[in-house]
């Protein structure tokens, strides 16, 4: 069967899979083929797999090239992301593969770090007690490396520093990570974290540290995976009220069963492995002057601004209907600027792999972007019964253990005095539940459970 004959089948075969909705076709038609191979003979997840190459896409751009979402608001590309699902899903491999590329690229600036410290020992060597005609020294060596996966972060604050076209960290089962570094750091690579997102200069002053480190325009991706089971560590940890789980895509699979082998033997990966290569390998190759300045900044062209513009006026327009300030979603208000970098990755991703230009972000990219914003916004939806449902505090639990799946304030109030509840407090723990999309309003003291 040659490779065409071979998509259209894979396409018939996962049918099924885009009447779920799943935006495959925002992603050049290459890689769109390449997904589905994988997918049936790796048993790679199609979702991980478009969550993975984004990302790598993006870390492979960093601070190259950046989009102008209005104004003077320029941004990166940087994603901070999450693959979501139960045990043995495949959530790693998928990455393993996207990010294999970047992976070569920091082994081979090893190598290269290593032979010129060699050379720099032996020049100091070589000057040693000598007064005169001595060889002037070379500055010393830096090594440049993307991905930081085991770090303090004191470490990754010098890794970016070193690297200014910027870092991806890459963690598999990031919650350790979370919990290391609020041990290690109480919070201050959080703060970070939150800064560089928004795309704000680093300082970072340490006693250990002879030289302060500025950064003006931080580039940091966040990558790994995390079990349905620890969702709820993340609002106990407090991601949600200091806005970082906002930021936060989280990819989970429409299904979560775990497919069977294939029982075929005929396997392009190889033959996907080199096209991949070639796709990063072209991005990473783009130019980044170290000066800290912006030197490549793409706009939307007039026919995606107006498209973009609209979308996002509409979004906020409904926020804007809401009149109890509890229940506005603050993640909603992050999704422009995230939609807009997802615009930016794609428009590269297809100059990357030969279909357009990379002059400006067009419409195609914009609404694909929008359309990938509003998976991964659904993809948010369904995991918040692991989310929140684990985190409710136990009397908040006891209330709504008994009410019914419909239920008004009147029926909360006498649920509440049978758990030991005043009606104030009643009443602020249904504007929190619903706040928290336990529950929703569906008109005044009327409510209905969501998990």
């Amino acid at each position: 069967m040659d490779s065409t004959n071979l998509c259209n089948a894979l396409r018939m075969e996962f049918e099924g899979v885009f009447e779920n909705k799943i935006p495959l076709d925002a992603f050049p038609t290459k890689i769109q083929d390449m997904i589905l191979a994988l997918t049936r003979q790796e048993n790679y997840s199609i979702e991980y797999m478009m969550a993975s190459v984004l990302v790598a896409v993006s870390t492979a751009i960093g601070n190259a090239i950046n989009i102008r979402i209005r104004g003077g608001w320029i941004s990166n590309s940087a994603l901070y992301m999450i693959l979501v699902g139960r045990p043995g899903m495949g959530k790693t491999p998928p990455l393993d593969f996207a990010f294999r590329p970047i992976r070569k690229h920091d082994a081979q600036a090893v190598k290269q770090f290593k032979l010129e410290m060699e050379q720099y020992n032996n020049l100091i060597e070589s000057n040693k007690g000598k007064k005169e005609n001595t060889t002037p020294l070379p500055d010393k060596p830096v090594l440049r490396r993307t991905i930081i996966s085991d770090f303090t972060p004191e470490a990754l604050m010098r890794a970016l520093d070193d690297n200014q076209r910027g870092v991806v960290v890459y963690v598999d089962e990031i919650m350790g990570m979370f919990n290391a570094v609020n041990q290690y750091s109480r919070g201050q690579l959080i703060e970070q974290l939150l800064t560089a997102f928004s795309g704000r200069p680093l300082d970072i002053s340490r006693c250990s540290m002879p030289i302060p480190i500025h950064i003006e325009y931080p580039f940091i991706n966040i990558v790994g995976t995390m079990q349905t089971t620890r969702m709820h560590e993340l609002i106990e940890k407090g991601y949600k009220e200091n806005g970082l789980l906002d930021r936060i895509i989280f990819v989970y699979p429409s299904s979560q069963e775990i497919s069977d082998w294939q029982s075929d033997e005929d396997s392009s990966f190889d033959k996907y492995s080199i096209m991949w290569e070639s796709i990063i390998d072209k991005v990473i190759d783009l130019p980044f002057i170290d000066n800290g300045n912006i030197q490549n900044i793409l706009d939307f062209s007039s026919e995606a601004k107006a498209y973009f513009i609209n979308w996002r006026n509409n979004t906020i327009r409904a926020i804007n209907q809401i009149q109890d300030d509890g229940l506005v979603d603050s993640r909603v208000i992050k999704a422009p600027m995230i939609t807009a970098r997802l615009a930016l990755v794609l428009q590269i991703f297809r100059w990357a792999c030969g279909e357009v230009h990379k002059d400006f972000v067009d419409i195609d990219s914009t609404k694909s972007a929008i359309a990938l914003s509003e998976y991964f916004e659904s993809c948010y939806s369904d995991i918040q019964k692991y989310m929140l449902k684990a985190s409710i505090e136990p009397q908040k639990k006891e209330l709504l253990d008994c009410l019914s799946a419909t239920f008004t304030t009147a029926d909360a109030i006498q649920a509440g005095k049978e758990v030991g509840l005043s009606e104030r407090s009643v009443m602020y723990s249904l504007v929190n539940l619903a706040t928290n999309k336990i529950i929703k309003k569906i008109k005044r003291g009327e409510y209905e459970k969501l998990q």
